[in-house]
């Protein structure tokens, strides 16, 4: 019967938490409504419906946050900080640097400033589901927590986050011309060739027109590794728990969003991108939690 309770006050949290990131989603349209010359090159479908990829979006949020709040240490404003860092930082800042490295293929964001727009409205969107998605698994309450298992040594995140960087980059490039780089349209849409080359000749032809590349990417590993740190440093789950949970968050949180009717780019190239970026993300992810922190092991 309690494990009955327990299950039934989870899914509750759950589907509380996914209303919250649909309301959130509103609110931030209401606030910071997205310019008119956007909206009419919006499609109105992405690779799925706007009602489907509504959904998904706030059940993806919902699960992840919701099961990174109960296994957190931290409680009231400190949790909620906690999951804004990791909501916005992955689903927003680094998403949105990549566009604005990739700017010349996005002729609407030539001219203007809707790049921080964007990352605006991504800001405002965690913001105010996080505080809704806390108040729902009762964050704010005083009742006693359980403590981290996890801590961070200064030498040792540094070290694995340097050769982890560079194993991104490798992750990068394989699963960017393995998987997105297969699809033809996608090719074209970023000015590449019809036809499909080998491997060697696009990571020369990337080198040549983008030399600093493996400065930006490894730039980047070093980011995602840091979206990571407020939850490694407050999980009170184990290691497997971890490495699955930090998976799924580098790996659903800044691509569930590419389902949407996209504006920026056509519904397949958003298809690629999301197999592209969930996969070599998400074991991105599993690495950094396997090898960054360290383990209390319990008596």
């Amino acid at each position: 019967m309690k494990n009955l309770k327990s299950i039934s006050t989870v899914l509750l949290q759950w589907l509380g938490a996914s209303l919250a990131f649909i309301i959130a989603m509103i609110l931030t349209d209401l606030l910071l409504p997205l310019p008119q010359f956007i909206l009419e090159q919006t499609p109105d479908t992405g690779f799925m419906s706007l009602a489907v990829a509504t959904m998904f979006n706030g059940a993806v949020n919902a699960l992840l946050l919701v099961w990174m709040a109960r296994r957190s240490n931290l409680r009231g404003f400190a949790l909620a900080l906690q999951l804004f860092l990791v909501s916005f930082l992955t689903q927003t800042f680094q998403t949105q640097i990549e566009t604005a490295y990739f700017l010349p293929a996005f002729p609407l964001l030539h001219g203007n400033l809707e790049v921080y727009r964007l990352i605006l409205r991504g800001a405002m969107t965690s913001a105010l589901f996080v505080l809704l998605a806390t108040l729902m698994v009762g964050g704010f309450s005083k009742a006693q927590r359980e403590t981290s298992r996890f801590t961070l040594q200064s030498d040792r995140t540094v070290k694995a986050g340097a050769w982890l960087s560079v194993v991104y980059f490798v992750l990068y490039m394989l699963f960017g011309y393995f998987v997105a780089w297969q699809s033809q349209e996608l090719r074209t849409f970023y000015g590449g060739p019809a036809e499909l080359n080998s491997f060697f000749d696009q990571f020369s032809m990337a080198l040549i027109g983008k030399p600093e590349l493996p400065v930006f990417q490894f730039f980047r590993g070093s980011l995602w590794i840091l979206c990571l740190i407020p939850l490694m440093r407050a999980f009170t789950g184990g290691r497997f728990e971890l490495i699955s949970l930090s998976a799924l968050v580098l790996g659903l949180l800044p691509t569930a969003q590419l389902a949407f009717p996209n504006p920026l780019m056509p519904a397949e190239v958003s298809l690629y991108h999301f197999w592209e970026v969930g996969l070599s993300t998400a074991l991105f992810g599993g690495l950094c939690a396997w090898f960054v922190p360290i383990e209390f092991k319990k008596n």
